[in-house]
């Protein structure tokens, strides 16, 4: 990131107040009666994402607190370092990140060693994207696994294209110099991270989420029997239940033992039948009856119509 220097200092107040501009207000201090400073940091602010090294040449300890509504990867390239987050603490150095957000208050003691990459992901973009993922409103915030193991697995993948983005940066003819691509990069990064670093959705990204419970599915009921006509997806009535596609999936098996399409289309089906039982032959049609029930192919229809009330659609509306 040679091209995006921000500054480099040995005075301890200019480096905290710069840092402070790119992250948050922070304590800093220097470890041993004899430490000298010899600070530097180069960043890249995107929309959502933004990439910053810093190496401050001493060991040091920093305090942010809690984060201010961001997410951020530390990535060691050398040296090591202790962070603490709330209760839990783990040690960082090369093949070995870290994972924090702005959920418990966040100490950091780094060697004079150390050079890092950090990556700053806003809050409101990785509930955005996590939220889309799963196709529904995110019920708690999202707490990571606070270590994160790059040797391996999708986490070795997610780090591959970090150091990937950060070289195309840093070149001015790149192709992410497109604002198109800067998007893509972005949102790369983001799913990757959710994908790639263990949290409390990881279950439901993975699709192991459990059933929805039975009162989610009543609501999906009362919305499918209230409304049969509306152009119900699997994803709206998940919404509407207030869980994932696939925990509805899994309840409509537990509790109703069918599947939400299957139910929807059995309600149609029996308004259907209800309409053309009491309905006049000569003053309505078979087709109209079927599209006013959601039902655009005809032929489709009349079979599971006949496979459900052993007639026809037309013997119905002639009886």
């Amino acid at each position: 990131m040679d091209r995006f220097e921000l500054f480099r200092s040995r005075d301890l107040d200019v480096t905290r107040d710069t840092v402070a501009g790119v992250f948050c207000d922070h304590r800093l201090a220097l470890v041993g009666r004899d430490a000298r400073l010899d600070a530097r940091m180069n960043a890249r602010r995107l929309d959502n994402v933004g990439f910053t090294y810093i190496a401050y040449g001493e060991a040091v300890q920093v305090d942010p607190g809690e984060l201010e509504h961001f997410y951020v990867v530390q990535v060691p390239l050398a040296g090591c370092g202790t962070y603490r987050y709330g209760a839990r603490s783990v040690g960082a150095g090369p093949g070995a990140a870290v994972v924090v957000g702005p959920l418990a208050p966040l100490h950091m003691r780094l060697s004079a060693e150390l050079e890092l990459v950090i990556v700053r992901i806003e809050r409101t973009a990785l509930e955005a994207t996590l939220a889309d993922l799963i196709d529904r409103p995110l019920p708690a915030p999202i707490e990571f696994s606070l270590g994160m193991k790059l040797a391996a697995g999708y986490a070795r993948t997610w780090c591959d294209y970090l150091r990937f983005c950060v070289t195309e940066l840093d070149r001015p003819d790149s192709l992410l110099a497109h604002p198109l691509s800067l998007h893509h990069m972005e949102q790369n990064l983001i799913s990757g991270l959710l994908l790639a670093q263990d949290n409390n959705y990881s279950d439901t990204l993975e699709g192991k989420a459990l059933p929805a419970p039975s009162r989610a599915i009543a609501r999906a009921v009362d919305v499918v029997e209230n409304h049969p006509e509306i152009a119900h997806t699997m994803g709206s009535l998940a919404k509407q239940a207030g869980v994932s596609v696939r925990a509805l999936q899994k309840g409509f098996r537990k509790h109703l033992d069918t599947t939400p399409s299957a139910f929807l289309r059995a309600v149609r089906l029996q308004r259907a039948h209800d309409e053309l039982k009491a309905a006049q032959a000569d003053t309505v049609t078979v087709g109209e009856v079927a599209g006013r029930w959601g039902f655009m192919h005809l032929g489709r229809f009349a079979t599971a119509y006949r496979h459900k009330f052993n007639e026809t659609p037309s013997q119905t509306l002639h009886r």
